[in-house]
């Protein structure tokens, strides 16, 4: 459901994760598009103000406040100097074997040929995948990946189509695995998870088939297709409206409001 902004905070105390003590809670959030908006310059980027206040105070009251973002680690500990809160970059891709560091470094220079005469579309090469970008190039997403299809299919890694970017990597993994690894890891009695793009369509997969109390929290933008929120309990629009469920979470957590 989508809601004003006006009514997050009656959203989340009537929530079935409001009754669990904080101290039971995983939170689990994407960082650009989530805590921060998205800029033409990615590195310009930066977190709400609201939304990093309400992270810090939440890291001592939650069973962990984890940030899962498709940026490399050190990009997410310079935006979110947040102590005690889990980093956790490259979407918690696990290292590349051999045979898919080759695969990424082939796609690597023969995308870079292939996009090379369209101004404004740039490949980032990160630990485990690659981010094809294309924000401020003259493109649609659509004939980018037309473009870059057939090298997905020479070296068998996955490419997916996300806000004016294309995420590739080795099939089968991303963010809904790396959830799953911090369930087993945390045991968490009940989860809140935050995205606003397809790399997180998986995540919102995952948790929604979790046995604890959960809220599967989408945030909107014209740039990404409905039913990337399918598995979503509540979509909200854009970070200012992430950041007032945020100050909600802090707010429930500090003050030891139950429903």
């Amino acid at each position: 459901m989508r809601v004003q902004s006006s009514d997050i905070a009656a959203v989340w105390r009537n929530s079935p994760l409001s009754s669990i003590p904080p101290h039971e809670l995983l939170l689990v959030s994407d960082f650009d598009g989530t805590l921060a908006d998205i800029v033409p310059e990615p590195t310009l980027a930066t977190p709400l103000p609201d939304s990093l206040h309400a992270l810090r105070r939440l890291v001592p009251m939650l069973k962990k406040v984890v940030i899962l973002s498709s940026r490399t680690n050190t990009e997410l500990a310079e935006h979110l100097p947040i102590p005690g809160a889990e980093l956790i970059g490259d979407s918690g891709l696990p290292p590349p074997t051999p045979q898919e560091l080759e695969a990424l470094r082939v796609f690597n220079a023969e995308a870079a040929k292939l996009l090379g005469h369209t101004p404004g579309a740039w490949i980032e090469i990160k630990p485990a995948s690659s981010a094809v970008h294309f924000r401020n190039a003259p493109i649609s997403g659509q004939k980018v990946l037309d473009i870059v299809r057939p090298l997905l299919h020479q070296t068998g890694l996955y490419g997916g189509l996300g806000r004016k970017v294309i995420e590739v990597h080795s099939p089968n993994a991303g963010k809904g695995n790396a959830l799953e690894a911090l369930f087993k890891r945390l045991h968490p009695g009940g989860l809140v998870v935050m995205g606003d793009d397809e790399n997180d369509r998986s995540m919102f997969s995952v948790a929604s088939r979790a046995s604890i109390p959960r809220l599967c929290v989408g945030v909107g933008s014209a740039e990404v297709p409905p039913d990337l929120f399918d598995h979503c309990d509540l979509v909200l629009d854009g970070p200012a409206e992430a950041s007032a469920l945020l100050r909600s979470l802090a707010e429930w957590a500090t003050t030891g409001e139950r429903t």
